[in-house]
């Protein structure tokens, strides 16, 4: 990878995890144990957008960065944790795809699936996280709180990703 590209890389994850921040701590509901956001929306951009491990950072530091500021500091490694496996599916199918050329689109098929174990990963993550720093009751109340942020994330995510697909974002930030 030459100079120009690891520098446009490393300057597209750190725009990615600053919208994580902006969009996880600063654009909030309040919810029973913490708040609901728009912020997976930008962890599924990111991960949609970027390769390997520069999407896996981005939503890392970006989630657990969000937390630190909104006031949530014992959330900061669960949710860094949780927003790297966040990563994952996305990651995973990309290197599945045989198809190269649809890479170079961020609303796809392939996805737009993705959003559905991401998802699971979420409610999964912070159920598990609940549970241990408060108890089953409360990992089950906010089962429904985190369903709703990962859904309207979920609709962001393809409003901007369709938005950035019209514009060639990838083949112009990225792919040069």
């Amino acid at each position: 990878m030459d100079k120009q590209r690891k520098l446009r890389l490393a300057t597209v994850t750190a725009m990615f995890a600053a919208l994580i921040i902006i969009t996880t701590a600063y654009i909030k509901i309040p919810a029973p144990l913490g708040y609901i956001h728009i912020g997976d929306s930008m962890v599924y951009l990111s991960a949609a957008i970027l390769p390997g491990p520069f999407g896996f950072f981005a939503a890392a530091i970006g989630g657990a960065m969000a937390d630190l500021l909104a006031g949530y500091p014992h959330w900061a490694i669960p949710t860094a944790i949780i927003k790297a496996l966040n990563v994952l599916p996305f990651f995973l199918i990309k290197l599945l795809m045989t198809d190269r050329k649809k890479l170079e689109k961020i609303i796809h098929l392939q996805n737009l699936l993705m959003l559905i174990p991401t998802t699971l990963v979420t409610l999964g993550g912070y159920f598990v996280a609940n549970a241990l720093m408060y108890d089953a009751g409360a990992a089950i109340a906010e089962l429904l709180p985190n369903l709703i942020q990962a859904l309207a994330s979920g609709v962001l995510f393809v409003a901007v990703g369709l938005g950035l697909d019209a514009v060639r974002f990838n083949s112009k930030v990225l792919r040069q």
